[in-house]
């Protein structure tokens, strides 16, 4: 850059070989009134590369080059495609700013990337290779081991409640971003003796997701449930719960489940085998669930009732059920 910058403005200043050499110049034109001249503009370091490049340069050549006109091409001039930037040793030294520790530049080191044509690349990462997909067996593993863990019951109870989805939904929630989709669940769990748990999850993700809530949450809210002779309620429900009325009875064994589908997936759950009873008013089924399980497990068992009552459990069960 730098002999190319220099040989162009030695060609497009005054010619100092031109002065010494041409018989006509006058006096106040000779070469040493010219570096005189230029020694007013530049410094002594650019009068010292103008005589150097004019040492270069033929007059003869400089002659014709000016009888060319402008689309004259010089000879001696270096090629203008060619770039001298790479050349100069200043090239190679490092960028320093104020606010820079000393011999690191601005700008992180740009990264290889690995082709066939970069063998010798070395990778300095490690890369995790494609995990197996699980198995359904060992999804649900997972799962009750989580359950387990958070609730603290057994893992081989966990397995073998009985769970039932009484209610799948997709809604949509109306924002100021607009209508985002969201997912509920409802969850029903039970042992079939005596214990069990209503839940609810909500998930924007997927029905999944708020499965694992649901089911998570009913198992988190396993309640007893009292049962006369381990199969049928204590007594008489009438129960309001929001604009659900539930009336239900105590049946007599073999009688069986004789109530509204969403009760009866929560007798099954609970282990109550004989129950009558019917749902006035509104039949919603989030509300139902909700209402029939918080009057089972408030109800309280017989002998509480006895004991209340200041009577024996089998004088008791003569005025109830005739036994």
């Amino acid at each position: 850059m730098f002999k190319a910058s220099v040989g162009r403005l030695g060609l497009q200043r005054v010619s100092l070989r031109l002065f010494s050499h041409a018989p006509a110049i006058k006096a106040e034109q000779n070469p040493q009134n010219s570096l005189e001249y230029l020694s007013k503009f530049y410094s002594p370091e650019m009068l010292q590369s103008l005589k150097i490049t004019e040492s270069l340069v033929d007059p003869a050549s400089y002659l014709e080059l000016k009888k060319g006109g402008k689309a004259e091409i010089s000879k001696v001039a270096p090629d203008p495609e060619e770039t001298y930037l790479k050349t100069d040793p200043k090239w190679d030294e490092p960028i320093l700013y104020p606010n820079q520790a000393p011999g690191r530049t601005p700008y992180a080191p740009i990264p290889r990337e690995a082709r066939p044509d970069t063998s010798d690349l070395k990778l300095r990462f490690h890369v995790e290779q494609k995990k197996a997909r699980k198995s359904a067996r060992e999804t649900f593993d997972d799962r009750y081991n989580r359950v387990a863990l958070l609730t603290g019951f057994n893992v081989d109870y966990i397995k073998k409640l009985r769970v039932t989805n009484v209610l799948i939904k997709r809604v949509s929630c109306q924002t100021s971003k607009g209508k985002i989709p969201n997912f509920y669940a409802m969850t029903i769990v039970g042992d079939r003796n005596g214990m069990v748990g209503m839940g609810e999850g909500k998930s924007r993700q997927g029905v999944r997701y708020a499965l694992e809530k649901g089911f998570l949450k009913a198992v988190k809210n396993l309640q007893p449930v009292a049962r006369y002779e381990d199969r049928t309620i204590i007594g008489e429900i009438d129960y309001k719960y929001h604009a659900v009325k539930l009336s239900l009875k105590s049946a007599p064994a073999g009688f069986g489940l004789r109530i509204n589908p969403v009760l009866f997936e929560v007798c099954e759950a609970a282990g109550i085998k004989d129950l009558r009873g019917k749902i006035t008013k509104s039949r919603n089924r989030m509300n139902t669930v909700k209402g029939f399980f918080e009057a089972l497990t408030k109800e309280r068992p017989i002998e509480e009732l006895a004991a209340g009552r200041g009577k024996k459990i089998v004088d008791l069960r003569k005025v109830y059920y005739s036994a």
